[in-house]
C-alpha cells in the first residue's frame, strides 16, 4: 500500500497571505519550512520578505528532487520530521540561526485519536499537526518564531490542550487568518494561520467578565447517549438529540419527542437553556425552556440548567448579546463543535458561573 503523505499543498495567494499579515521585529534572512512539499510557503517569503536562505524538509522524495533542480542554493533534506535521527542529520547542514519557521503541516490522523510527543524533555499526546509544530521549534529554535497554518482544532481542541499549554508558555499564538474549507484542494477542512511568537506577552488583555454585574448561576450538563445506540420504545424517556431542540423550544412540550429505553449521563428537567454540541447554534433556539418532565440528552446536547425562568431567561438573553463571540467557540477541522472547556470558560468571561449539585 502506498504511503499516505497527506499532500495538500498551501495554494500560492495563500501563502503570500499570511505572510503579509505576520507582524515581525525584524525582516528574516533565514527562513525554514519542516513539511514544504512544492515549497510554496518559502517561494513566497522570498517574495515577500525579498532573498532569504531557504531550508525545507519533506517525505516526498520527488518533491524534494524538483525543489532541488529549481532551488540548487536551498538546504533541503527528505525525511519526516518525527523521525529522531533525521532530525539529527538535519541538524548537522543547518546555518547557525534560523529566523522564521513557515509550515503547513500534515492534517490527517487517520484512524488515531493521537499521537505521542516528545518535547522540551517532556512525553504528552496530541495531534500530528501539533506535534511537527514542536518538534520544529526544538529543531529550528527560530529566533522570530512561526508562522503556521495549523487545523482549527489544534487551537481550540482538549487533544491539543496540553501541548498548546506548554508552548504557550514560551510564546504568544494569535491567529491571523481564518480559511475556508476548500482552501486546500481534494480536502474539506477548517484552518487556520496563526502566528506564534516567542518571549512576547500578550498586551492589551482585559477582563471580558467586566461590566457583567448580575452574576447568573447554571448547571452544566452533557448529554450521553449516542444516537445510533438510542432504542426508541412506547415505555421510557424522552430524548433529545440536537435536531431535536427546535421542536422542543417552538413547542415547549416533550410529548412529541422519539421515547427511549436507553439510560446513560445526562439526564435532565426543569428551566434550561439547551445548546447544540457538535454545529453551529441557532440564535432563535437559545431560549429558556421548561423540561416538565425529565428527559434523556444526546451526546450532541449540552443542557444549561437552571433554577427557575428569571434566571434562564437571563442566561439566553446574555448568550445572545455576545453572539458572534458565542459562536466562535464552535471550532473544528471538520464538523464544528465545541468542548465543555471553551464553553465553561466563554459564559464564566460573561459572569455566568457553573454550580455543581
Amino acid at each position: 500500500m502506498p504511503l499516505d503523505l497527506d499532500c495538500y499543498y498551501t495554494p500560492e495567494p495563500v501563502a503570500r497571505l499570511v505572510l503579509e499579515r505576520a507582524c515581525l521585529e525584524r525582516v528574516p534572512e533565514v527562513c525554514a519550512d519542516s513539511t514544504c512539499g512544492s515549497g510554496r510557503l518559502l517561494d513566497a517569503a522570498n517574495e515577500v520578505f525579498g532573498h532569504v536562505q531557504c531550508m525545507g524538509i519533506d517525505r516526498d522524495r520527488r518533491a524534494i528532487a524538483e525543489l532541488r533542480r529549481r532551488n540548487p542554493s536551498w538546504i533541503l533534506a527528505v525525511g519526516d520530521l518525527l523521525n529522531n535521527r533525521l532530525r539529527r542529520t538535519f541538524a548537522s547542514i543547518m546555518p547557525e540561526n534560523v529566523d522564521l519557521l513557515i509550515l503547513n503541516p500534515p492534517f490527517s490522523l487517520g484512524n488515531k485519536k493521537f499521537v505521542e510527543i516528545s518535547y522540551d524533555g517532556h512525553q504528552l499526546t496530541g495531534s500530528v499537526a501539533m506535534a511537527h509544530l514542536l518538534r520544529s521549534f526544538e529543531l529550528f529554535a527560530p529566533r522570530e518564531g512561526a508562522i503556521a497554518i495549523v487545523p482549527e482544532s489544534l487551537l481550540y481542541s482538549e487533544t491539543d490542550a496540553t501541548a498548546r499549554d506548554m508552548l504557550s508558555a514560551r510564546h504568544s499564538l494569535q491567529k491571523i487568518a481564518d480559511l475556508q474549507n476548500s482552501t486546500f484542494r481534494g480536502a474539506r477542512a477548517h484552518a487556520s494561520a496563526v502566528q506564534i511568537t516567542p518571549n512576547r506577552r500578550q498586551e492589551g488583555k482585559t477582563d471580558d467578565a467586566r461590566g457583567y454585574g448580575h452574576v447568573i448561576r447554571t448547571r452544566i450538563v452533557r448529554g450521553g447517549l449516542q444516537v445510533h445506540t438510542m432504542k426508541e420504545s412506547r415505555l421510557g424517556t424522552p430524548f433529545i438529540h440536537s435536531v431535536d431542540i427546535r421542536t422542543l423550544v417552538e413547542q415547549q412540550d416533550v410529548s412529541s419527542l422519539r421515547i427511549t429505553s436507553n439510560s446513560a449521563k445526562g439526564r435532565v428537567d426543569g428551566w434550561m437553556v439547551l445548546v447544540p454540541r457538535v454545529g453551529k447554534p441557532a440564535k432563535e433556539l437559545i431560549q429558556a425552556v421548561d423540561v416538565t418532565e425529565t428527559v434523556q440528552l444526546s451526546d450532541c446536547v449540552i443542557a444549561l440548567q437552571c433554577t427557575n425562568k428569571a434566571t434562564a431567561t437571563r442566561l439566553a438573553s446574555r448568550i445572545k448579546e455576545s453572539w458572534e463571540d458565542f459562536c466562535g467557540i464552535f471550532r473544528g477541522t471538520g464538523a464544528q463543535y465545541v468542548t465543555l472547556l471553551r464553553l465553561k470558560e466563554w459564559l464564566a468571561s460573561r459572569s455566568i458561573i457553573e454550580f455543581i449539585d
